[in-house]
């Protein structure tokens, strides 16, 4: 199943007033549930099974959301807009596309230390991660775009150097979620002057930007409560 194929908006609006809160609070305990076994690999259980986990009743889930499927594409797409919502607040006023590249690359890549359920759920759903036509796609292909456009990285296409970086990303946060005991930010620092140089930085400069000190990530809501979902095994 791809659980990125678009899935619309959530089944209707949610209303005002008490009726209003208790309709949102079970629509978000599903999508956590949904997150959470995603996050597990677990997307083939029955529907009573993901109404059991986010204790609401089985035929609340119909009032939200037509199939299973949509659920699932739906809490695929909050995670990563929450995520990209992070993002993009730690590269705001950043004006150097190479470091704005870097800060981003750097603070994905700790998230198999921070929070290993949003790290699991991202992994699994491999290359649809990449291909997945949100926020942070969109913002990415322009920052790239940006600095092939002033001259600051030399590769021609900006869509295809997001693939590259993020095809990296995706393999060393899985590998990292496989062999906790390694050194995460020494890891993922040092492929992210490969990635400066790979968009065509000096060996000095790459290095110096990739080991800059980050930004505080204070991450958005969605972020913060997938963290507390799956711890990496």
């Amino acid at each position: 199943m791809n659980i990125v194929e678009a899935a619309g908006k959530a089944a209707g609006t949610v209303g005002k007033g008490r009726h209003g809160r208790r309709r949102a609070a079970t629509r978000a305990a599903l999508v956590q549930a949904a997150q959470q076994l995603i996050a597990e690999g677990r997307t083939d259980v029955p529907i009573s099974t993901i109404t059991e986990l986010a204790d609401v009743g089985f035929g609340s889930f119909y009032n939200h959301f037509k199939t299973k499927e949509q659920l699932f594409s739906v809490a695929f797409a909050e995670a990563m807009e929450g995520f990209s919502l992070t993002l993009g607040r730690l590269i705001k006023g950043v004006d150097d596309p190479a470091r704005a590249v870097a800060i981003g690359f750097r603070v994905i890549g700790r998230v198999a230390e921070v929070a290993p359920g949003f790290a699991s759920l991202v992994t699994r759903s491999g290359p649809a991660s990449l291909l997945f036509d949100g926020a942070l796609r969109q913002t990415s292909v322009h920052l790239i775009g940006r600095g092939i456009r002033s001259g600051r990285f030399s590769l021609p296409s900006a869509e295809v150097a997001y693939a590259a970086i993020g095809g990296s990303l995706l393999g060393v946060v899985s590998w990292l979620l496989s062999e906790p005991g390694e050194s995460t930010e020494d890891v993922v620092d040092a492929l992210a002057a490969g990635v400066l140089r790979m968009l065509g930085l000096p060996d000095d400069e790459s290095e110096l930007i990739a080991r800059e000190e980050l930004p505080e990530c204070i991450p958005d809501e969605s972020l913060a409560a997938l963290a507390t979902f799956v711890k990496a095994s």
